[in-house]
């Protein structure tokens, strides 16, 4: 991987003596997230841009949040850690407002155009209010809506171009890969059973959305909400959100592969069940590409899509 920085007077610094770096994309973060530490031959003003490319491929595109430079016995060490461009989204925060019938394209046109994004998001639309409240991050008030609507997170490619994932057409293995680790992962601290909530301030949470799944893993953890500054849609949309996002953490499986992997966020893959007889067919959730003293190396963490058999009930 080859990275190119760009000081705040436009120079272009070209790292070569990289002793380490470590990039991350998780499906539910909105910024890719990059660790860089390499040996100056030259002296280094403050950093702003950063950029890395795989066989002249760009893929990151961002700013520099922390520069660090250390010398000592040893010599001079540089460390910058850096997010994705779509940080201008996450950084600014959105217009409090409600929306009447919008679609995804006027979302973009009032949080993102302006940051020099183009939209590649999908074409939906509703025709009701959609309420923006105040502290909603740009990058918070567009992935909102489409997520509610379309099912999946929204992203900034590194050619600054907002688009929602979707699942690869086709399944996937890791046949072909030399895999060092692979490990199933059981987190039951997350899953919420139940979550209680109130459409009006003055009324009790007297609404319910509960996992009957959770419930019969023994799960009993519930959340109260207070939705009544939110449209209807909205509200239920939360609570369903809130259940079904903490239950996807339930159940996942981490690979450790040698070098790099073609393998994509929300990349379909069948994967050797813990018994190892069966195969089951999770989704690419989070990927690591790392290099150290050690080598380089790719971390996938895999995850599936669980029924949460979601009752919702007022009572």
């Amino acid at each position: 991987m080859r990275f190119e920085l760009l000081d705040i007077h436009g120079k272009r610094v070209d790292v070569s003596n990289v002793t380490s770096f470590e990039l991350t994309s998780e499906a539910d973060a909105a910024c890719d997230g990059l660790r860089l530490s390499f040996i100056p031959e030259e002296s280094i003003d403050e950093i702003c841009i950063v950029k890395a490319y795989s066989d002249e491929r760009l893929v990151f595109n961002g700013f520099c949040d922390s520069q660090k430079l250390t010398a000592d016995k040893s010599g001079r060490k540089c460390f910058i850690y850096a997010r994705s461009s779509a940080s201008l989204l996450v950084d600014n925060e959105a217009l409090p407002r409600q929306y009447s019938c919008p679609t995804a394209r006027q979302l973009w046109l009032s949080n993102a155009r302006e940051f020099g994004f183009e939209c590649g998001l999908p074409e939906v639309y509703i025709e009701n209010t959609y309420a923006v409240s105040k502290g909603t991050s740009c990058y918070g008030a567009i992935n909102d809506f489409v997520l509610a609507l379309y099912g999946t997170p929204v992203y900034a490619t590194p050619e600054n171009v907002l688009k929602a994932y979707a699942l690869s057409e086709k399944v996937k293995r890791l046949d072909g890969y030399t895999i060092i680790s692979l490990s199933h992962i059981i987190n039951r601290s997350e899953p919420l059973s139940l979550v209680d909530y109130k459409i009006n301030a003055s009324d009790a949470y007297s609404y319910h959305y509960k996992s009957e799944f959770a419930e019969k893993m023994g799960i009993r953890r519930r959340r109260l909400y207070n939705l009544s500054s939110m449209p209807l849609w909205q509200r239920e949309m939360i609570v369903e959100k809130k259940l079904s996002g903490a239950l996807s953490d339930y159940y996942s499986v981490q690979a450790v592969i040698v070098g790099e992997c073609e393998l994509s966020l929300f990349d379909r893959v069948e994967l050797n069940s813990n018994d190892g007889e069966e195969y089951e067919e999770f989704y690419v959730f989070e990927k690591t590409v790392s290099k150290n003293e050690s080598g380089e190396k790719t971390t996938l963490v895999f995850k599936k899509n669980i029924d949460g058999e979601l009752i919702n009930y007022v009572a």
